[in-house]
């Protein structure tokens, strides 16, 4: 570990590093404090935690050299949440570990108010209810400030129309937060998985209707265009952005405050305009990493203020240990810690600072009861399992093997039954070998037969099982052992399909 003064002297060589990456299961990890401490990054900004704060283990949570910051799910365990690590050369001024303004930290944070003109109480604290955001402030070396979100955006599941509008109500919360922010004079950054492709280069397979989707207008409306594209992408994105009888009926357009539209950069997109296949994202079960056949909904934006110091932005498919890759950003600015971690900071946490609540506490002592007078001492039922008035362990239990009297003589009598045994000695064709033996079994319980081979590739096929609902559910088939990729890719699983009889 370097010291506070290397660590300053790096960050004013080398910039500030910005890393983001869905972890899918902090806890997967066992060499997850190792893995943090190599990372080149002053700000490690990690979703889908799947961890609450009665999961988090010291382990976890206290990493020398950097203070943490955890926002948990409160609607069930093993789900959600995000976790910022920053070292303690950048350790910030203030944390919250929301976005709708509902934590105690965080009323009189830019936005809360134009929050509480668009949505209702309940809608806000919904918006916090499943730890989906945390955000720090950090003072810069030039009287500026620095803001950090920190977001895990729910998924749009096209099935449950409840989620489509709690993915767009977030979006709006979003787009308030980061724009209130970025006009009180912060540089902001927005980072993590935002759960859906902007464009038809960001994903795999872009299908007909693509850009007709809620989520991608709201990120046009976000995000300013890129100047840097080529020509024929410059056209497809000037088209797209033309919505604007539409987003007038989007559920993420702010109907009592005013959001300026395209504030904010896809710093990746500024250095690598017309890259594609540039995934962060593959179907794991499909074994689709293989192929890279995926979608890029891992980001780092960056607000327009923030442009003259950007400095670079890739992802780091390479990473392994996830079904996401990391995107690690890095800006041209210096951070001056602060001397004290902000209250939030999970080392203040009582389980972790040295004032945790013993169990004995929830138990109050009492006075032994006494027999009260005039009650006779055969009227206590445990007066006889007593001894100088304390009961002792053994008389709360009964022997396990009581002996009645005539088991020994039918003990005996099964023995004689059994004793006289035949002797088969001379009998050989009752012993069977152990071949023999072998041969009978199994010809009673065969082994499964053997994988078909798809024809294309001439490999083993692979078993898998129906688990969508339907009249199928449950029914063995084989399949193609590869990757699924894309339909003119060789490498990629074939069409092979065979029901397992």
């Amino acid at each position: 570990m370097t010291s506070h003064g290397d660590a300053e002297g790096k960050a004013a060589t080398s910039g500030l590093k910005i890393f983001t990456w869905n972890v899918n299961g902090v806890r997967s990890f066992e060499d997850f404090p190792e893995r943090l401490q190599k990372t080149d990054a002053d700000i490690i900004c990690i979703q889908e935690t799947k961890v609450t704060r009665d999961m988090l283990t010291e382990a976890m949570a206290i990493i020398p050299g950097f203070t943490s910051y955890f926002s948990f799910s409160r609607l069930r365990s093993g789900y959600s949440g995000v976790a910022t690590f920053c070292r303690v050369s950048v350790t910030p001024i203030a944390a919250e570990t929301c976005l709708a303004g509902t934590g105690d930290t965080c009323h009189n944070s830019p936005g809360v108010s134009c929050l509480r003109e668009e949505f209702s109480s309940e809608e806000l604290r919904s918006l916090d209810t499943e730890g989906r955001c945390v955000m720090t402030r950090h003072r810069l070396s030039d009287n500026q400030h620095l803001v950090i979100i920190n977001v895990y955006c729910p998924r749009a599941d096209p099935e449950k129309l409840d989620r489509v509008s709690y993915k767009q109500r977030f979006n709006k919360a979003l787009d308030i937060r980061a724009n209130r922010l970025r006009e009180a004079g912060d540089m902001v950054v927005v980072c993590g998985d935002i759960n859906i492709s902007h464009r038809e280069i960001d994903h795999c397979d872009p299908y007909d209707g693509f850009e007709d989707n809620p989520g991608r207008r709201f990120l046009s409306h976000f995000l300013k265009p890129n100047t840097n594209a080529e020509p024929h992408t410059q056209s497809k994105l000037q088209n797209n952005d033309n919505h604007d009888e539409e987003e007038e009926e989007e559920e993420w357009t702010t109907a009592n405050v005013i959001i300026p539209s395209q504030q904010f950069v896809d710093t990746f997109r500024i250095f690598h305009p017309d890259r594609d296949q540039a995934f962060t994202c593959w179907n794991t079960e499909m074994n689709c990493r293989s192929t890279n056949y995926g979608t890029r909904i891992d980001y780092i934006f960056a607000s327009l203020n923030m442009s003259p110091v950007l400095l670079d932005c890739d992802i780091q498919p390479e990473v392994l240990g996830s079904d996401h890759c990391p995107v690690l950003a890095m800006f041209n600015i210096m951070v001056q810690p602060s001397e004290k971690a902000p209250e939030t900071c999970t080392k203040y946490f009582k389980e972790f600072s040295g004032k945790q609540v013993k169990l004995s506490n929830f138990f109050i002592k009492t006075d032994k009861r006494s027999i009260p007078e005039g009650r006779s001492a055969a009227a206590s039922p445990s007066k006889k399992r007593k001894v100088d008035g304390k009961a002792k362990i053994t008389s709360f239990f009964t022997s396990k093997n009581p002996k009645p009297s005539n088991v020994t003589c039918e003990k005996k009598n099964v023995v004689e039954i059994i004793a006289p045994a035949e002797d088969i000695s001379d009998k050989p064709a009752l012993l069977l070998t152990n071949k023999t033996a072998k041969a009978a079994w199994g010809s009673l319980l065969r082994g499964p037969a053997p994988a078909p081979l798809c024809p294309r590739h001439q490999e083993e096929a692979l078993r898998r099982k129906v688990t969508k609902k339907g009249p199928n559910t449950g029914r063995e088939f084989w399949c193609c052992r590869r990757g699924e990729g894309r339909a003119d890719d060789p490498e990629a699983r074939c069409d092979f399909f065979k029901w397992l009889k």
